[in-house]
């Protein structure tokens, strides 16, 4: 089996009795920290004979604990093109945006998901991939199956907050 590194956000930090839960259902190759920001980060180091297995055992073990559950996976995949360059480190927003707009590069730049009042929201990891593949950058890959996993959960979020889950369920069942 592989072990998986990765990390996910809780909706709210746990308290005591709640980190000895999530310690006691299995979350012991884990380390609960908080970030700057307020949000309550779990980084995993899970063996699983795939990434998605690893991350669903997790969540798994989290949604054992009434009240806590997962609202992201991973950093995030949807950035800007200045959040690009800060996850990047050696790119500036005006070398991805020159890129993006096909001024600079051999073409092909990722697509926008999401473009709206004068912002467009990208994939992370279909920029990375294009930047190691297309640009030569030296840049770990994003794992596609992390953008997928972050996704699921924050349209699992979205429909808890609308009282959908029910919905949801049935709508994945026959998508799947």
């Amino acid at each position: 089996m592989t072990t998986w590194d990765f990390r996910v956000t809780l909706n709210r930090e746990p308290s005591d009795e709640e980190m000895d839960a999530l310690f006691e259902a299995g979350l012991d190759d884990c380390t609960i920290s908080g970030g700057k920001d307020g949000s309550t980060y779990v980084s995993c180091h899970r063996e699983g004979e795939s990434l998605l297995e690893a991350i669903a055992s997790v969540l798994i073990e989290i949604r054992t604990v009434p009240g806590l559950w997962v609202v992201a996976v991973g950093q995030g995949d949807g950035v800007t093109l200045g959040d690009a360059a800060r996850r990047h480190g050696g790119r500036t927003q005006a070398s991805l945006r020159q890129l993006s707009a096909g001024q600079r590069g051999p073409g092909g730049f990722p697509a926008p998901l999401i473009e709206a009042d004068n912002i467009s929201i990208y994939s992370w990891a279909e920029i990375a991939e294009w930047l190691r593949t297309r640009m030569g950058d030296d840049i770990p890959p994003e794992s596609p199956d992390i953008a997928l996993a972050d996704a699921l959960v924050r349209l699992s979020c979205r429909a808890r907050a609308a009282h959908r889950e029910d919905g949801l369920r049935h709508l994945f069942e026959a998508v799947a």
